[in-house]
């Protein structure tokens, strides 16, 4: 992985509201008023919860929880007047991107058989884990050799990765395992699918509203930096593939903000 947060970070500020400065250790946030003052640290995080950040263009509210479920901060941002403006997701993404990039390390992708790592809460599976080279949750557990499709799949506001082990469905086409989207089960399960099968999450499906693909998930979610390498060069093999999968909608998250 190429860390875009490695040695510096971004900056926002919104005139008469706030600051938010986002790098590799965490975030702070400086209301404009002083009445409101955050110093998360990305270590003290098990999770971050997201409130309308797919079924909205407008503002979205990030919550920092700690390993307990706790709540330890919360903030609003990306809180500009665009309308419609389909990327207004800057100052959130970038919060996103410097948690994932912390997660799970800088050798990642290549590290996933290795990550022993909290990915998701779902009421289903409870924690589900990526452990020894599987996906283990309370109720089922996948093997991510075994993984041969998975398919984005929601309506902006709940969201899913439906993990498949079989090539192709039947008639009664269940998934071996559903899996919330987060920055944390994207990027891992597209380096998955790059790697076993040669393409990348199947974004086919829109939300039943106005939007025809996910692609609008990918794009709020996932960096091509992801899959570089360090030296910011691409790997000729499936690594490159996950990359330009990404890539094609230049929404990265870089410093040249």
């Amino acid at each position: 992985m190429k860390a875009v947060f490695e040695d510096a970070g971004l900056d926002y500020e919104l005139p008469g509201k706030y600051r938010l400065h986002v790098d590799s250790e965490g975030i702070r946030y400086e209301s404009a008023n002083g009445k409101k003052s955050l110093n998360i640290k990305f270590a003290e995080l098990a999770s971050l919860f997201l409130l309308g950040y797919c079924n909205s263009n407008r503002n979205y509210t990030v919550t920092f929880r700690n390993a307990e479920g706790k709540a330890i901060g919360e903030i609003n941002t990306d809180v500009r007047d665009v309308g419609h403006q389909y990327d207004n997701i800057r100052e959130t993404k970038s919060i996103l991107i410097a948690f994932a990039e912390s997660r799970l390390g800088k050798a990642f992708p290549d590290n996933i058989d290795q990550l022993d790592l909290s990915l998701a809460l779902s009421l289903k599976e409870k924690e589900i884990r990526l452990k020894a080279g599987s996906l283990v949750g309370a109720k089922h557990q996948v093997k991510l050799s075994d993984i041969r499709r998975v398919k984005c799949v929601g309506n902006g506001a709940l969201n899913s990765l439906l993990v498949f082990t079989k090539e192709k469905g039947g008639f009664f086409d269940l998934p071996d395992m559903r899996v919330p989207v987060n920055e944390l089960t994207l990027p891992v399960l597209e380096a998955v699918m790059a790697k076993n099968t040669g393409r990348g999450i199947d974004f086919s499906q829109g939300n039943g509203f106005d939007q025809k693909t996910s692609d609008y998930i990918l794009e709020r979610y996932m960096n091509s930096t992801f899959f570089m390498n360090e030296d910011g060069s691409v790997s000729d093999d499936w690594h490159r593939i996950a990359y330009e999968h990404i890539a094609a909608h230049q929404e990265d998250i870089t410093l040249l903000e």
